[in-house]
């Protein structure tokens, strides 16, 4: 797979990544309702007005594998930039998100992307905005959780929503941790998985260290690894992002 076809499906999945029970099941001693879990869960949610990190990015799909090493910068919902580097030594791409638009260039082929959030949809199928991005990097839900729509199973807490028509929005809460372990979305014969396999703790919060995406399509598989190297909250942040004048632009 060519270079800038690995880049789009990335920063695809970035901007993610018909049924539903309210049947409670029987729970263990110690295992709190649905209410409080709930509770506990939103009351986990991180608080900050920056953030500033690395991810070592692993993508693979059954012909191709790129590593990417990303630096990250989110302004709490306002912006998030990235900054891509091949193998750690190359800077080849960056990426500028606001509410209203995604714009990225990469300097292999000197080319540049201008547009919004349709590219989500037409990569992945799915309609998603601004803020369920930034909830995907930060282990937050997609979309709203309420307490009619969990039921244990244990050790979870699982929610299952109909997030769109004919999409079902799965949630999935340790019941001990109050931490998202899992989300995903599938319509027809599209699905996107995220599993936050760890967290880390600072100032008292609790971020995503590692992360899992897998993406299907048919037949076809892409899982993409991301790994948090480091994080630092509330640091004053500049957002440096300019296509050069030569670079062509191009459409998705």
């Amino acid at each position: 797979m060519r270079y800038q076809s690995v880049l789009i499906i990335i920063i695809s999945c970035f901007l993610i990544s018909s049924c539903k029970s309210t049947k409670s099941l029987s729970k263990e001693k110690d295992v709190v309702s649905e209410r409080v879990a709930l509770k506990n869960y939103q009351n986990n949610q991180p608080d900050f007005k920056t953030i500033n990190g690395k991810i070592k990015a692993i993508y693979a799909s059954e012909d191709d594998t790129q590593s990417l090493n990303i630096t990250y910068r989110i302004e709490k919902d306002k912006t998030i930039w990235l900054s891509a580097k091949l193998m750690g030594l190359l800077t080849v791409a960056k990426v500028l998100v606001t509410p209203e638009e995604v714009m990225f260039y990469e300097k292999i082929n000197k080319t540049y992307f201008k547009g919004d959030f349709s590219i989500a949809k037409k990569y992945l199928g799915v309609e998603i905005n601004f803020e369920q991005l930034q909830n995907l990097l930060l282990g937050i839900n997609f979309y709203p959780l309420k307490k009619k729509s969990l039921y244990y199973s244990a050790p979870n807490f699982v929610s299952l929503t109909e997030a769109q028509p004919l999409m079902v929005f799965k949630a999935v809460l340790d019941a001990k941790q109050f931490r998202l372990s899992e989300q995903s979305l599938a319509k027809q014969n599209r699905s996107l998985q995220v599993n936050y396999d760890k967290f880390r703790k600072l100032n008292q919060q609790f971020f995503p260290e590692e992360l899992r995406i897998l993406a299907k399509e048919n037949q076809s598989v892409i899982h993409i690894d991301l790994d948090f190297k480091s994080v630092t909250l509330n640091e004053n942040l500049r957002f440096p992002f300019s296509i050069p004048s030569n670079y062509k632009p191009i459409e998705l």
